[in-house]
């Protein structure tokens, strides 16, 4: 009887110790484990220089990153996330990175607007248009840090050309304008003629 009670004694020891172990080895993962990143966008279609809010979690607090965030375009074929590139040299055109610094909040969270450029051989070296994927990155240097720190990629998406200005607009404001000039000149006419005929 005495050994059992041993036995049953030693086992519960053992037990705890091993659930005392998992969570010893667990709490340190949890607690260095870095937060996923988000990167959101509006839904599209999208312009050439149409200005979009861009938003995020998971990034570094404000005072751990004093210089704030980057964004830029970047080329993705197919829209496929195996195809997100790798290298901001030869991935992403660094021209049309954001003008102004954007912070992060308390929580690591940021809303920031950007303008969206069409991208091809005559003004950049990847290709972003109506036909060719191209993702936003989000991160804190795409020079030195691109994949990594902390970073994240938006959802791919399409540029489209600007549509093209017509003179419609100006021409209805016109018309009415012109009218009335016309009525007024047609009005100022025919009562000098009524003057002149009552003056005779």
């Amino acid at each position: 009887m005495t050994k059992r009670i041993r036995t049953a004694r030693l086992g519960a020891i053992v037990g705890a110790g091993a659930a005392v172990l998992a969570i010893s080895m667990a709490v340190p993962l949890a607690g260095t484990a870095q937060a996923a990143t988000t990167v959101t966008i509006p839904a599209g279609p999208y312009t050439d220089g149409q200005s979009i809010t861009v938003s995020g979690t998971g990034f570094p607090v404000r005072t751990a990153l004093p210089t704030g965030l980057q964004i830029i375009e970047c080329t993705d074929t197919g829209g496929l996330s195996t195809n997100l590139p790798t290298d901001a040299l030869t991935g992403c055109d660094g021209s049309t990175v954001n003008g102004s610094q954007i912070n992060t909040d308390a929580s690591g969270n940021f809303s920031a607007k950007y303008s969206l450029v069409l991208l091809n051989s005559g003004n950049s070296t990847i290709t972003c248009d109506a036909t060719h994927f191209c993702v936003l990155w989000v991160g804190v240097d795409f020079n030195n840090s691109f994949l990594s720190g902390p970073h994240g990629f938006s959802v791919p998406f399409e540029v489209q050309s600007a549509p093209a200005q017509t003179p419609e607009a100006p021409l209805v404001i016109a018309l009415p304008v012109l009218a009335a000039g016309i009525v007024g000149v047609y009005v100022f006419r025919r009562r000098r003629h009524h003057t002149e005929a009552l003056s005779q």
